[in-house]
C-alpha cells in the first residue's frame, strides 16, 4: 500500500487542504482523509518509509496550504550541526525583531555578541513563537540541540515533525506535542516486500524466454496477492 500527503484545492477556498491517501498498488482503490491544519501533526515510519519526503513537501508547499502572512517558519534536520541550525533559519530581520524585543540594557549586550551562540540561540527561541516548526527526525536529538529543541517546541505556533514512532520521542517534547494536540499518521514500508517483487521478477525472466507463459501469468497473480497482503 503506497501511503502520502496530497494537497487539495477545494473551491472558494483560498489555502489547500491537506489530505492523507492510502492506495494499494495494482488497485484504483483509495481512501483519503483530511488533515487538521489546526493543531500538530506527526509523521511517523521506519528509516525507508518516505517520511523525511512527506515532511519535505509539506515543507515546500507551506505558502499553498497556510496564511503565512504573519507566520514564519523553521525547518530542522536531526543531522543538521548548530551552525546549519542557525544559518538556514536566522536571518538579518529575525535578529532585528530579537532585538528589538529586549530592553534597552540588554539589547546592548545582545548587539555587542550577536555573532555568539548563546544570541542566535535565543533568537530562534524568539522566531519559534511566530513559527511554524517543521522537524525531521525529532526523535533522534541530543545533547545541546535537544535541549534547545524542547524550547523551540515549547515555543513554537505549531509542529509538523517525523520519528519513528511516539515510544521513540524524549519524553518531555512529546508531552509538550500531546499539550497542544496532535494527530499522527503512520507510513508503513514496503522495502521487504520489495526485495520479494525483485526475486519474483527474476524468476519470471528465464520461463517468459523458454515460452512457459503460464506459469509466468501464475508468479505475476502470486506477486500481486503478495503486495495487497503486506500492504495491509
Amino acid at each position: 500500500m503506497l501511503k502520502f500527503l496530497r494537497f487539495k484545492k477545494i473551491p472558494n477556498k483560498k489555502y489547500r487542504s491537506i489530505i492523507y491517501r492510502e492506495k494499494y498498488r495494482y488497485s484504483n482503490d483509495m481512501k483519503e482523509r483530511y488533515i487538521s491544519k489546526k493543531i500538530s501533526l506527526l509523521i511517523y515510519g521506519l528509516e525507508t518509509s518516505g517520511k523525511s519526503k512527506e515532511l519535505n513537501k509539506l515543507y515546500e508547499n507551506k505558502h499553498l496550504i497556510f496564511n503565512m502572512s504573519k507566520t514564519k517558519s523553521i525547518l530542522i534536520h536531526s543531522t543538521d550541526s548548530l551552525a546549519e541550525i542557525f544559518f538556514n533559519n536566522l536571518d538579518e530581520i529575525d535578529m532585528e525583531d530579537y532585538l528589538l524585543s529586549l530592553d534597552d540594557d540588554k539589547q546592548i549586550e545582545a548587539e555587542k555578541n550577536i555573532n555568539k551562540q548563546f544570541i542566535k540561540t535565543e533568537a530562534l527561541k524568539h522566531k519559534a513563537k511566530k513559527s511554524f516548526l517543521f522537524i525531521d527526525d525529532i526523535d533522534k536529538f541530543t545533547g545541546k540541540k535537544l535541549e534547545i529543541l524542547k524550547s523551540l517546541v515549547r515555543n513554537s505556533k505549531k509542529i509538523y515533525a517525523t520519528a519513528k514512532s511516539d515510544k521513540s520521542i524524549h519524553k518531555t517534547i512529546y508531552k509538550t506535542i500531546e499539550t497542544k494536540g496532535h494527530i499522527s499518521i503512520n507510513l508503513k514500508t514496503t522495502n521487504s516486500f520489495d526485495a520479494t517483487n525483485y526475486a519474483l521478477i527474476a524468476l519470471m525472466v528465464p520461463f517468459a524466454m523458454s515460452g512457459q507463459y503460464a506459469v509466468v501469468m501464475m508468479l505475476l497473480l502470486a506477486n500481486r496477492y503478495l503486495d495487497k497482503g503486506m500492504s495491509k
